[in-house]
């Protein structure tokens, strides 16, 4: 029984790792096909670098990726009676988040409980912390795009766009003021289904609030850092397109986020990207800018994971990890 076990979680991981393999040549493929089938236009372009609004464009988008740890860090210290200095949340989360890079979504949660093993917080709290995070994203990322679609790009009539944003507004409201309460209220049907000891959660309102203004202005620096790697790569986007630009990373985003068969949204964030930005911006940057912005922001986090490790390690964050089974 337990060797028939075994084998089905070998198959998992082995059909896992195909698929991401089969997401990302896809992926490849797709762009090299947009640079064969659009060379004429291509060639035309002169790919010249400068320097200056790339370390713009570097530090922008080093800023917006510092939203992760930030939020984190919030809804973490809810928890724990002894707090974490933010140096501490730093490193810990961002130890934790490059393994979103290996295929299969656990592997992140798989280490912040490793990390987190030694501070008195749950396995389930962690994922709730992850969940609910998303859902703050979720929902500024839905707003910005409402107002993008049909206020900037007039996609439906006055009337209907201002349902549509009152819509989205209200179900965040619900969120906020009662997640708590949908939450244990779920709780207390799980517990009793699958005779599991799950605690209550109870999160403070103003944390969502403040992670939700984290999260808007993250997204608006994220169109800021790509509007100058644009310039950076010698590809002019007109400043008043920013928005559009803004829309494009938060679909790019989300859509990565919800695509469980990719590897940090490789792949799919990119392909989201082009079909949005070509809508409004000339081919070479649908082609090139996504590209462009995925080693950008490789390069960010792979700068941070450094820096999460040095603190990590000095400071002796990393030394009371638990040996535990985790998942």
């Amino acid at each position: 029984m337990k060797r028939r076990a075994n084998d089905g979680m070998n198959l998992k991981k082995t059909l896992q790792y195909v698929f991401t393999l089969v997401v990302v040549t896809v992926a490849v493929y797709f762009f090299y096909l947009q640079f064969k089938n659009n060379a004429d236009i291509l060639s035309a372009y002169h790919f010249i670098i400068k320097p200056y609004y790339l370390l713009i464009s570097f530090v922008l988008g080093s800023a917006a990726l510092l939203c992760g740890p930030i939020v984190w860090h919030l809804f973490v210290n809810n928890y724990l009676d002894k707090r974490l200095n933010f140096a501490e949340g730093f490193s810990l989360y961002c130890a934790s988040a490059m393994f979103k890079y290996i295929p299969g979504k656990i592997w992140t949660y798989a280490a912040q409980i490793a990390l987190m093993s030694s501070k008195g917080i749950s396995k389930v709290v962690l994922i709730y912390i992850n969940m609910v995070g998303f859902i703050c994203l979720f929902f500024d990322a839905a707003l910005l795009f409402v107002y993008y679609y049909f206020f900037y790009m007039k996609q439906a009539t006055f009337g209907l766009s201002v349902v549509a944003l009152s819509f989205l507004l209200l179900a965040d409201i619900v969120f906020i003021v009662w997640s708590n309460s949908i939450l244990n209220y779920l709780i207390i049907h799980i517990r009793r289904v699958f005779k599991v000891d799950l605690q209550p959660i109870n999160t403070k309102r103003s944390i969502f609030i403040y992670a939700q203004v984290i999260y808007f202005f993250a997204f608006i620096i994220f169109g800021l850092a790509f509007y100058f790697l644009g310039l950076g790569i010698n590809i002019e986007i007109p400043f008043s397109n920013i928005i559009a630009v803004v829309a494009s990373i938060i679909m790019s985003v989300i859509i990565g986020l919800i695509a469980f068969f990719s590897i940090g949204g490789l792949g799919v964030r990119e392909g989201t990207m082009f079909f949005l930005l070509k809508q409004f911006a000339s081919i070479e940057a649908a082609v090139i800018l996504p590209i462009v912005g995925r080693l950008l922001i490789i390069t960010a986090e792979l700068i941070l994971l450094m820096m999460a490790v040095i603190i990590g390690v000095k400071f002796g964050y990393f030394n009371k990890i638990k040996q535990q089974n985790i998942i």
